[in-house]
């Protein structure tokens, strides 16, 4: 009877893992293997099936298969935050090891833990191990996304005397994180509902090289616009208005900073307002 008891037991705390977006070969080893460890798996082949199963059923991590589309992991991974915030960081990723520039930004972006498709089930057992242990700690100090802190908005502070005021649309924001300085100017674009910002990143841990630095606008779905420094820091972009916007750029190696722009319907009201005007 007792031994009944614990078999149920066990049957009801098996560990649950979603695994999304992995070809049928990868997908029907790992299943295999973790359900010979004592774990029930999930799989998902699309990212569009991925809120459904999230609002049935309750994990303990996802495991994704990153593929070729950095835009369609993307959505999922940001569909599993939307969803189940608790798995923000149980989130596993598989690459095949030659992962480009834009795989690289999405692991660090959203601080996930990676291991590759060769080797993979030695790596899988520990690293999933890891993940899910009630005691676990990352090393090395702040990892991911850090958020800046805003020091100046020219909607709040009045020009000193004497300086020439913005264009009737501009907002001129700076941002600090660390030693980087932010500088954000948001004005009207070209074409009706259209939003140019440029900006510029000073940074003086790097000592003026603050080329290169990739600078995303993202809202709670996907990348709407990638862009780079140039060699003086600055970037520019165009885009239309969306909710709940951020600016994302890399300062470094795992080192990202979140610009919250939030919603941009200022921008509307200032562009009817000169329009009325003139």
């Amino acid at each position: 009877m007792l031994q009944r008891k614990y078999s149920e037991a066990s049957l009801v705390n098996k560990r649950k893992v979603l695994l999304v977006g992995a070809e049928p070969s990868i997908q029907g080893l790992i299943s295999t293997f973790l359900i010979t460890m004592g774990w029930t798996v999930t799989a998902v082949v699309t990212q569009e099936a991925v809120p459904v199963v999230l609002q049935r059923e309750a994990f303990d991590a996802v495991l994704i298969d990153l593929g070729s589309s950095e835009a369609k992991a993307e959505q999922a991974i940001l569909r599993i935050k939307q969803i189940r915030p608790s798995l923000a960081d149980r989130m596993l990723v598989i690459s095949n090891g030659l992962a480009d520039r834009e795989i690289v930004e999405l692991i660090e972006r959203h601080d996930l833990v990676q291991v590759s498709q060769e080797g993979l089930l030695q790596q899988l057992w520990s690293t999933l191990q890891d993940l899910v242990a009630p005691s676990r700690s990352r090393e090395g100090g702040p990892r991911g996304m850090q958020i800046a802190r805003m020091i100046f908005d020219s909607f709040r502070y009045p020009l000193p005397a004497g300086v020439r005021g913005l264009s009737p649309g501009a907002r001129q924001i700076a941002y600090q994180y660390k030693q980087a300085i932010i500088d954000v100017s948001v004005d009207f674009g070209e074409g009706p509902g259209r939003i140019s910002l440029t900006g510029q990143v000073l940074d003086g841990e790097k000592k003026g090289r603050n080329d290169g630095l990739s600078v995303l606008l993202v809202d709670s779905t996907r990348t709407l616009v990638r862009t780079a420094t140039n060699q003086f820091g600055e970037f520019q972009m165009e885009f239309d208005s969306a909710d709940d916007l951020n600016l994302e750029v890399r300062l470094g190696e795992r080192s990202w900073v979140s610009i919250p722009l939030g919603k941009m319907d200022w921008v509307k009201i200032l562009r009817s307002s000169s329009q009325a005007g003139s």
